[in-house]
């Protein structure tokens, strides 16, 4: 196995899946692993206690359904993921640990959430003195390798990943999963919960701004700069689709439009709403909140004519 390096994207657990199939010799772009895992069509607007935006939209998906979608790119997956507090997470986390151990001292990876920061990271290993493990992450260059147990998972979530070996998915399997995923999160199904999603969660984010109640600055900044990133993704993977699979090349060309016209219609609103401050009181003023709504109205139709132009494409290769 080669180096392993978690790659650049403001999706970490994409950032995390393709550093770890690179080390194993099958290395990917980052827009074709967006594309396959449907990481690229994602987006949830969390929404708790009167406060719009939350910034665990962007790990709040099926993480179950990943172990397939992982697949698409070359190896199979098995997951170890849990939801707990208290004492059932004491328990949860030692279930974890064994779990993982048991992988690294195979020399297996693993992909791991919450280990230094809310995000995905590479676990190389571990040390068994200092109860810790050893860690590629988004801020392992400031803060070190080395994430102790005793403080994760700190938001109650544990979700592992770890390479079992090759997978002999046939590749237009992979492409039609891949089509069908992007039409299902885009019509917002899919999710760990109840939140909105997808198109839905465009409109939803739209309504809030409409109204006076909190947008989280921070949440919202953060939602926006994933979200623009993934669909910019979204964008080249279903252009290299297009070339690849001439039969395909129309509606998939029509679905690329969309999803440009999307993040132009987006762009100006990671301006508005710039990471990490978020615009300071920008989220608060009435009439940049009622532009910011109309923009995301307006993604809203864009998406719409992407999904149905995915979707032609989608019974098109499944007719074949």
């Amino acid at each position: 196995m080669g180096e392993l390096t978690l790659r650049p994207n403001w999706t970490t657990a994409a950032g995390a899946l393709e550093g770890v199939l690179a080390a194993e010799g099958l290395e990917l772009p980052r827009h074709a692993v967006m594309g396959l895992t449907g990481h690229a069509w994602h987006l949830c607007l969390v929404c708790e206690g009167g406060i719009t935006a939350l910034p665990s939209g962007p790990h709040d998906l099926d993480w179950g359904a990943m172990v397939e979608r992982y697949a698409r790119t070359g190896l199979e997956w098995e997951r170890f993921g849990r939801r707990e507090q208290g004492e059932e997470l004491e328990a949860a986390r030692a279930e974890a640990l064994e779990w993982a151990r048991e992988r690294l001292d195979e020399g297996i990876p693993l992909i791991g959430f919450d280990l230094q920061v809310h995000e995905f990271a590479i676990v190389t290993g571990y040390d068994g003195e200092r109860d810790g493990f050893l860690v590629e992450s988004a801020v392992s260059e400031e803060m070190g390798s080395f994430a102790q147990w005793d403080e994760w998972p700190s938001l109650g979530i544990i979700e592992l990943f770890a390479p079992v070996g090759p997978s002999d998915l046939d590749p237009e399997l992979a492409v039609l999963g891949s089509l069908r995923t992007a039409v299902d999160m885009l019509r917002g199904a899919g999710g760990g919960s109840d939140q909105p999603r997808g198109t839905p969660a465009l409109e939803a984010w739209a309504d809030a701004l409409d109204g006076d109640g909190e947008v989280d600055r921070a949440g919202n900044a953060y939602t926006l700069a994933v979200l623009q990133a993934a669909r910019t993704d979204g964008a080249a993977f279903l252009h290299d689709l297009s070339e690849s699979v001439p039969p395909l090349a129309e509606p998939l060309g029509r679905a690329e439009r969309a999803v440009r016209d999307l993040t132009q219609t987006l762009s100006p609103l990671l301006t508005l709403f710039p990471f990490p401050a978020g615009g300071h009181g920008n989220v608060a003023n009435p009439g940049l909140r009622e532009a910011a709504a109309n923009a995301l109205r307006r993604a809203a139709g864009h998406e719409r004519r992407a999904a149905e132009a995915i979707t032609e494409a989608f019974m098109r290769m499944g007719a074949v």
